[in-house]
Order: structure tokens, then sequence, then C-alpha cells
């Protein structure tokens, strides 16, 4: 076989990027991301979080549901009209959203990395809002 040498670059730039920064700070970071996201979102009217609406035992995923909306057309406005990517439906889990109470529809997923900022955050919230009512 041969050698991917830009892989293994790119591979050693990320443990080394890991190691200066700290996993935890960075986890943190993205926790303060999607509690920022979840504060905003609950402000709105027919917007449903699934899941726990606090950052303690948690990821940096947010999923919800919305009354006003199929989540697979918010979906993708929120891509075409606004460069926003999500994942929607049941995301590889049926039984899961059988448990949750969100089968068949599935949810709209939101999912925050420590590249993201708080304007990102707040121009999603707002996206959301435009779209939806």
């Amino acid at each position: 076989g041969t050698l991917n040498l830009p892989g293994i670059m790119g591979l050693h730039r990320s443990l080394k990027y890991l190691e200066e920064v700290g996993i935890e700070q960075i986890r943190q970071k993205e926790l303060a991301l999607a509690q920022q996201f979840i504060d905003g979102i609950s402000k709105i009217k027919g917007i449903r979080i699934i899941g726990k609406t606090t950052s303690e035992n948690r990821s940096a995923v947010v999923s919800l549901q919305t009354d006003n909306l199929d989540e697979a057309i918010l979906a993708f406005r929120l891509d075409q009209e606004y460069q926003i990517m999500t994942r929607v439906g049941m995301h590889c889990a049926p039984n899961a959203h059988k448990i949750l109470g969100t089968f068949p529809e599935g949810t709209i997923r939101f999912s925050f990395g420590h590249n993201n900022t708080e304007e990102e955050v707040n121009y999603i919230i707002k996206a959301i809002k435009e779209i939806c009512f």
C-alpha cells in the first residue's frame, strides 16, 4: 500500500491542536454554544427541544421539532436560504425516536463545534424565527 502523507500530517496537526487547547476546554465551548442555542430557541413558540434543556450531562447536539413546519422543509430552507447545514430525519435510530415520541417524523438536529461562534448561533436562531413565522 501507499503511505498517505497528507492524512498523517493532518492527524498530527489535529492531535497537536487538541493537546494545546485541551479537550475539556473544547467541550466547554461546544456546550456553551449549545446552551446559547437552547436558550434562544426555547423562546420561539411552536419549537420543541427534544431531550435535556441544560448543558449538564449532554453533548453539543440539539434536536428539535416544530409545530408549524415539517422538519425536512425547515432543513432545506436553512440550507438554501441561510447556508446552515443540519441533519434531519430519524438519524438511523428509529427505535430511539419511538421512545422519544418523535417517530415517524424524526427531528432536525444541530451540532455545535468549537470553531462555531456565538454570532453564528444567533444567526441560526434568527433564521429559524424567520422561516417558521
